[in-house]
């Protein structure tokens, strides 16, 4: 697999070929230019798997950079038949200015732009992700597979890598070790924990986006690389006001996805018929999560173990049915609306029925599935930031605790 990057900036490039070098592509692999137009030469002599192009780019030798070097290069290579079309563009700035003028330009020819920067570590995520992506095809058409089985009890998902993610692996008290899989377009994260005395073989993985879609194929690719006996998620959710309180958390008894049905027309105005399908949590998650919610000693100590901000009372947890949607809900009448699928919702959020929905279609031994996320918003348009990294950990400490009952 070979990469071009096009920067005329040398620590953003020692920092990209890093990320290439950790995601195991060879030195030799990895071209750099550090103008559009030596950017478009290298494209005409050689095929680049993935290019990676700064935005604000000087065009020729010699000229400082323009704010749409970068752009002007995308469309140059779009235009041109000379050149070999990379499979995969990746637009890479520092600056929001260029990176809100450009996103248009990229979307439209279907690549995407990030926001790099010593303060932005997601970019580098995802860099990983699309590397392993295209490292996974590669491996698919040369015919490598995973070789023997994978040790794998439980498989941790969340949503977001910052604050879910980190704040799993905080929780856990252990350290965690990226690996991948030929074959397999998903970066893993792998641990060993210690439950009761006994050594448990764990993976974690960070959904490429938010949403329905995202969470369901991303959990069947990795029930099928990693057969785990249990699947957990963890991260933060929006709670119903009244019935639980920012930091708290709830685990699913039950999940569906609150925007399955149809819209009708009825006299003057169009109805939504609500038509969910409905997955319920295995009778051994139940058990394990009500143990929990009458140990209050082990959820007060879930409290005080969180480093930093934490809500002025314990938190509680809560045991109740979950849905999701493929949007963000963000205004006050939102829970009334989706109260009348389920009287007694507790929480909403994007994710938990795709990963409930990707166990339950599995092949056998199908997981068991636990959804505990943290409540971070009531979804009503009031937000509170300082409450995410809790809400993950808190979430986080639950869902370890469970996995004693489960395995």
């Amino acid at each position: 697999m070979k990469i071009l990057i096009v920067d005329d900036e040398n620590g953003k490039v020692v920092d990209i070929s890093q990320v290439a070098l950790d995601a195991g592509i060879k030195q030799d692999s990895i071209a750099v230019a550090t103008t559009a137009a030596t950017a478009m030469q290298l494209l005409k002599e050689n095929y680049y798997d993935l290019l990676i192009v700064d935005l604000v780019l000087p065009l020729r030798v010699g000229e400082n950079p323009d704010a749409n070097g970068g752009v002007s290069l995308l469309k140059q290579a779009h235009r041109s038949e000379e050149i070999k079309a990379p499979e995969y563009i990746l637009g890479l700035t520092v600056s929001e200015e260029a990176l809100n003028a450009s996103k248009s330009e990229f979307s439209d020819l279907l690549w995407s732009v990030e926001l790099s920067g010593p303060s932005n570590g997601q970019w580098k995520f995802k860099l990983q992700q699309k590397i392993q992506h295209l490292v996974a095809r590669e491996n698919q058409r040369e015919g490598l597979s995973i070789d023997g089985d994978i040790d794998c009890e439980v498989l941790f998902v969340c949503a977001l890598l910052s604050p879910e993610l980190d704040q799993l692996h905080k929780a856990s008290g252990v350290q965690w070790t990226q690996v991948t899989f030929p074959s397999d377009p998903i970066l893993y994260w792998k641990a060993c924990l210690e439950l009761d005395g006994r050594p448990i073989e764990a993976y974690s993985i960070c959904l490429p986006q938010m949403g329905l879609v995202a969470a369901a194929s991303g959990v069947s690719q990795a029930t099928r690389t990693l057969r785990p006996n249990v699947v957990v998620m963890t991260g933060i959710c929006a709670g119903r006001k009244g019935d639980c309180d920012l930091g708290d958390a709830i685990a699913a008894s039950i999940t569906w996805d609150y925007g399955s049905g149809k819209f009708v027309q009825s006299d003057d105005e169009v109805v939504f018929e609500p038509s969910p399908v409905h997955v319920l949590a295995d009778a051994r998650v139940q058990r394990a999560v009500s143990a929990l919610i009458a140990d209050n000693n082990k959820i007060e100590q879930f409290y005080l173990d969180c480093e930093g901000y934490r809500p002025s009372n314990v938190t509680k947890l809560h045991f109740g049915p979950m849905a999701s949607g493929a949007a963000v809900q963000n205004h006050k009448e939102f829970f009334n609306g989706v109260a009348n699928q389920n009287r007694k919702i507790l929480g909403v959020d994007m994710e938990a029925f795709g990963v409930a929905w990707a166990c339950h279609q599995s092949f056998e031994p199908q997981p068991k599935w636990l959804i505990v996320k943290g409540v971070s918003d009531f979804a009503d348009g009031t937000k509170d930031n300082d409450i995410q990294s809790f809400a993950s950990f808190f979430s986080a400490k639950v869902g370890l605790e469970a996995l004693r009952s489960l395995l």
